[in-house]
């Protein structure tokens, strides 16, 4: 359990419906040199499943204080479902930049659940009418919400995604992830007060 920061906090009470306090990084990607020349959905999904003990914070959700009297806590999201995180889409013929453009707006600008950890992944294909892309490219769009990461915090998130090298050395599997127990509302309040005082 770890408490956001006064500026993160500013950052989470400023999200709104029609201004989402969140940061998207795309990328686009030549799939030459992949399996078969195409990055499957599933392979994606164990990729970052295999990532996802480089970043903790992406199984992280964030807990309100009752009444709001303290800023919130990232906690452990027991019910953490990477299929909710990590998403597919496919852009229609022509697959062309306008069309990239209006999709990337549409992701960005949804609000993310702030019920669960405030990020997501969006495989997108069909890019083969965007000038300059060889054909089968796809792009991926790294959505995280501020209050999880600044733009160095949302770089290392990208950072932890990718290999340095061309060919990684075969990683372990990683190990069973246990979420530790949130804590109650009523300890939460006791110690929101005894901060009160202190300060």
């Amino acid at each position: 359990m770890r408490q956001l920061g006064g500026h993160h906090a500013a950052l989470l009470d400023a999200d709104s419906a029609h201004a989402p306090a969140s940061v998207t990084f795309v990328q686009f990607y030549d799939p030459l040199g992949t399996r078969g020349g195409r990055v499957r959905f599933e392979a994606l999904l164990r990729h970052i499943g295999q990532r996802l003990p480089a970043c903790p914070l992406l199984r992280s959700r964030l807990l309100r204080v009752p009444l709001g009297i303290d800023r919130p806590y990232w906690v452990d999201d027991a019910d953490f479902d990477l299929e909710y995180h990590v998403r597919h889409i496919a852009l229609p013929a022509p697959g062309d930049w306008p069309q990239f453009c209006a999709q990337a707006a549409r992701i960005h600008a949804r609000p993310l659940d702030l019920g669960r950890p405030p990020w997501e992944v969006v495989l997108v294909e069909g890019l083969d009418s965007i000038a300059g892309l060889p054909r089968g490219s796809f792009a991926l769009l790294t959505r995280i919400h501020r209050a999880a990461a600044d733009l160095d915090g949302g770089m290392a998130l990208v950072q932890a995604l990718h290999d340095r090298v061309a060919r990684p050395r075969r990683r372990a599997p990683p190990e069973p992830w246990l979420p530790q127990p949130a804590p109650r509302p009523a300890r939460l309040a006791a110690q929101a007060a005894v901060r009160a005082a202190a300060s």
